[in-house]
């Protein structure tokens, strides 16, 4: 029989020390590193209850339909808006906007009936979106026998969105009440599409990307990268006043006038 002895080096002893000691050093020193690169960021995002380009949508709408309305009938007049039967929404920015379209054909508008010459009456015959969906692929189908079901597969897929606004107006005189037209009705759409091409988009098109793309230069979808970063707005800048302001004035400018007999001059 055959007996070996294993003889224990003094120096193989120090060089598995030496190794672990080295092994252990740079694990701890990964960690650390790990530690010190990799970080937790929160980024707190949200949301309208509105897109914008929802809202594009229907102030687009109603910014074409009354673009089909005469406004410069009511130029020379004292106007009234009348808007206790319009229930719509955005009801704030069409209201608005029928004071603005009588102002710029040459209008005066009034706080009351009684001071008014013409009574503009307005109603809302429809103001909203639509969603329409299509894709061209394979549908979701259920395997029979088995509560399995395979997910859809799209090909290529389009979402448009469609913008209405019909807008009723009628005009009668202020005193006798009597009507000064016939009136009528006047219907806008506008429109957005979405188009996805294998899981690629979207790709936008319609009337609110040519509005886009017309008041800044890109439609907001990657558009960013390619347009220059030192313009906000590129549309034309909106003129407020056609004539300079006449700022020169006598003495101190009253809120209210002062009784006869009284005055700020001492």
């Amino acid at each position: 029989m055959t007996v070996t002895h294993n003889r224990i080096v003094p120096g193989d002893t120090r060089t598995n020390r030496r190794r672990f000691r080295q092994s252990l050093t740079v694990c701890v020193a990964f960690t650390l590193l790990t530690i010190w690169v990799t970080g937790c960021a929160n980024t707190k995002t949200s949301s309208t209850a509105r897109t914008g380009t929802e809202q594009l949508l229907i102030s687009s709408a109603i910014d074409r339909s009354m673009s089909n309305v005469h406004f410069d009938d009511f130029a020379g007049y004292k106007v009234f808006i009348e808007e206790k039967y319009l229930d719509s929404v955005d009801k704030g920015y069409l209201v608005a906007s029928l004071r603005h379209k009588v102002l710029q054909s040459g209008g005066q508008l009034v706080a009351a009936a009684d001071a008014a010459d013409v009574v503009v009456e307005a109603r809302s015959g429809g103001v909203g979106t639509d969603l329409q969906e299509s894709y061209l692929g394979i549908p979701s189908l259920g395997i029979p026998g088995m509560p399995i079901e395979l997910p859809e597969i799209k090909f290529a897929s389009r979402n448009t969105q469609m913008g209405t606004a019909k807008l009723g107006l009628v005009c009668y005189d202020a005193k006798t009440g009597k009507a000064m037209g016939l009136g009528g009705e006047s219907t806008a759409l506008t429109h957005n599409n979405d188009t996805y091409l294998l899981g690629m988009g979207p790709f936008r098109s319609g009337s609110v990307l040519d509005q886009r793309e017309k008041a800044v230069g890109f439609n907001g979808v990657g558009g960013s990268f390619m347009s220059s970063p030192t313009h906000i707005a590129r549309s034309r800048p909106v003129d407020m006043v056609d004539r300079p302001i006449d700022n020169t004035f006598e003495g101190i400018p009253q809120i209210a006038d002062l009784p006869d007999g009284l005055s700020t001059t001492r």
